[in-house]
This record gives structure tokens, C-alpha cells and sequence, in this order.
């Protein structure tokens, strides 16, 4: 089996059968409690990290697994809990591409999509193409979208209770390493 999705209606799992998977969405770590540190699924449930390591998904057949929601790399000192970065890999994933803070949306959708065009286009190493990426970002090559000139955008994750709601600044680049530096690759760089 490689991944699995909850059904919302049955409550029953199933398996997905693909080596790339990519989780888009609402994390919350909350260090020392697996009951309380979830993904956010698209009907609101939440799907926690306790929940993944009782029903010991094998994630095995998983190359990647990416997840790009805020704080999947983070983890606890000493006897806490693992994040989901590292519990996902425990269960089997090859490597894991997951956040170390808070992420923008924008910026992520920006940085994952050049990730995997980059990835595939010029079939390199997940490793590299994460490099490349990064680079774009640190040199300018990736902007932000410009829908209104002079728009105001709020920073931080959409979703996440830091977010800021208030208008700021209009981001003009993502060189600031907020927006390149929280993306890591665990297990096979390959």
C-alpha cells in the first residue's frame, strides 16, 4: 500500500497507489500531544498525528511526500513527539519535503510549483531541483503574482491564527528567507 485517504463519509480508510503524494493544507504541531497536533482535512476533520502512527499507515510506496502546510518538519526535544515530517517517514515514506515555520501561501504555491516543474522538466535529483528553486527565489527570478498593482497582501499562512489580517506592505520579491528557507528534504535526496 503507499498512501491513504480518509473517507469522510465512513470514516473508512483506503489506499492510494502513487510514488508522489502532496498535502496542501492546515497543519497545527503542538508539541507533546499527538491528540492535538492534526492535518486539516477539506470537510474540517481532523486527522491527527496519533491517528497516523495507531493506524500504522504504511506509507512505503511513497517516494515523496510533500507537505507544504505549515510547521510538517517540526518536531519535539527528547521524549516529545516527532513531527510530521518524521513520523511520515517512520511509516515508510522515502523522503518527506516539509515546512521548519509558518509559510505564506502564495509564496508556497509559487515555490512548489516551480519545485516540481523543475524536478521534472529537467529530471534531476529531488535535492537539486529543491536547490534550484531556492536560488530562484534568493535571486529575485520568482515574484510575487501581481493581480492589482499596489495591492496589499497579508503575510504569513491564510490559515494559521498568526496570519496577519491587516493590509501590509505589497510583497515585491520572495528573497527574504522566509519564503525559501522552511522548505527541507528528509530521507532520500535522490
Amino acid at each position: 500500500m503507499a498512501f491513504y485517504s480518509l473517507n469522510s463519509v465512513s470514516g473508512c480508510i483506503r489506499p492510494l497507489h502513487y510514488p508522489v503524494v502532496h498535502l496542501a493544507s492546515h497543519f497545527v504541531f503542538r508539541s507533546g500531544n499527538e491528540e492535538n497536533s492534526y492535518l486539516m482535512l477539506g470537510d474540517d476533520q481532523q486527522l491527527t498525528l496519533a491517528y497516523i502512527r495507531d493506524e500504522d499507515f504504511d506509507l512505503g510506496a511513497l517516494e515523496l511526500l510533500t507537505l507544504s502546510a505549515c510547521n510538517t518538519a517540526m518536531g519535539g526535544n527528547g521524549s516529545e513527539i516527532e513531527g510530521f515530517g518524521a513520523l511520515a517517514q517512520n511509516q515508510g515514506a522515502k523522503s518527506v519535503l516539509a515546512t521548519l515555520w509558518e509559510v505564506a501561501d502564495e509564496s508556497t504555491g509559487s515555490f512548489m510549483g516551480e519545485f516540481y516543474r523543475i524536478w521534472e522538466a529537467e529530471d534531476l535529483t529531488k535535492a537539486e531541483a529543491l536547490r534550484r528553486v531556492q536560488l530562484a527565489f534568493i535571486s529575485g527570478a520568482i515574484k510575487p503574482a501581481m493581480r492589482d498593482a499596489g495591492v496589499q497582501r497579508s503575510v504569513g499562512c491564510l490559515t494559521c491564527d498568526t496570519a496577519e489580517e491587516e493590509a501590509t506592505p505589497a510583497i515585491t520579491d520572495y528573497r527574504h528567507p522566509y519564503y525559501w528557507a522552511p522548505f527541507i528534504l528528509m530521507g532520500n535526496w535522490l
